[in-house]
């Protein structure tokens, strides 16, 4: 999966947006950066016309680009926002004036990856203190890591998800953990570094809570989302931190586990997995831009939902995207 930032797009489509006399909403295509909407300021932008796309968490630099000065409002952070009540999940911006070309250099191409030309960066979620620990090295290359693209960046993949067994579960909205057992050794780990035990440390705590190094079979790694006071601004409103398990990969056989078998190694480790909404024997992409809509159980706009094959139907990977809420702003 492609990881760029910031696309050379072309407009295909310019729709009206009700009661609204100074912006419309634009459907832009950026190759294998995928399809999106944004809205932009009327008249600006026709159908067929190339731009350049800044994908949600493509993080701006206020000194390089301070010609976009109306990114102080998300702190230079592309993120879905609403015009309207209009959705609009990207930054659009013209295509000549924001790419600077050299003499002689020929313009680059619609799906064109122009995130480092750019100097964007990828957003990350802020770790709080109580998560913060002693890092005793990197993230372990023999685990993948977490990372869900957005269902509008990898259309050939919801295709191949039709007609496929599927089920859907809620994304917790808090701070991606990873523990492994490998040749006797246990870890635990945040999204980017493998962290020194400690019992005040929120990701060992949920280690510990389940016994995952006495319990977690050897060759396994279990990743779930850490939730709670004091992350992310406990959106979910729990009541104490904890662990909301949605992945675990066997490290032996360089496969994620199915459905059936994470289900089995939930239960027998005792762990709590992630909320499923559905769970059903065959895909459509019918209204699959809804689908994130909806509540935590504390009633506040969830974050969106995941959705994952039951199989492994990308060798030894599910198939597996992110539908983000339309009312999530965060």
């Amino acid at each position: 999966m492609n990881d760029g930032l910031v696309y050379i797009g072309k407009i295909i489509n310019l729709s009206d947006i009700p009661r609204a006399d100074l912006i419309v909403l634009a459907t832009v295509v950026c190759g294998v950066g995928g399809r999106w909407r944004g809205i932009v300021q009327k008249g600006v932008f026709k159908e067929e016309d190339t731009c350049v796309v800044f994908l949600p968490d493509a993080q701006l630099n206020p000194e390089i680009h301070r010609n976009m000065q109306f990114m102080k409002d998300t702190a230079w952070r592309v993120k879905m926002r609403r015009f309207k009540g209009v959705p609009s999940e990207v930054v659009i911006m013209g295509h000549h004036g924001t790419i600077r070309y050299h003499k002689d250099e020929k313009e680059l191409p619609v799906g064109s990856d122009v995130t480092v030309r750019m100097c964007v960066t990828k957003y990350e979620k802020p770790v709080p203190a109580h998560l913060n620990g002693y890092a005793i090295g990197v993230f372990p290359s023999f685990i993948p890591k977490t990372d869900e693209p957005n269902y509008q960046r990898c259309p050939e993949l919801v295709d191949q998800l039709v007609g496929k067994p599927y089920y859907v579960t809620e994304k917790a909205d808090g701070s991606s953990t990873t523990a492994y057992k490998w040749k006797g050794v246990f870890g635990v780990c945040s999204r980017n570094l493998e962290i020194k035990r400690d019992e005040e440390n929120g990701y060992w705590m949920i280690a510990i809570r389940y016994k995952l190094e006495e319990n977690l079979p050897d060759g396994i790694a279990v990743q779930w989302e850490t939730v709670g006071p004091g992350i992310q601004s406990n959106p979910m409103g729990w009541k104490k931190i904890e662990g909301l398990l949605f992945s675990a990969y066997n490290i032996h056989e360089r496969r994620y586990l199915t459905f059936i078998e994470l289900c089995r190694l939930s239960l027998k480790l005792h762990f709590p997995m992630v909320q499923i909404y559905e769970e059903r024997q065959a895909f459509s992409k019918d209204e699959l831009e809804l689908r994130g809509n909806g509540l935590y159980d504390n009633h506040m706009p969830r974050e969106g939902v995941v959705v994952r094959s039951k199989e492994n139907l990308l060798n030894g990977k599910p198939i597996s995207f992110k539908v983000i809420n339309l009312g999530y702003e965060k």
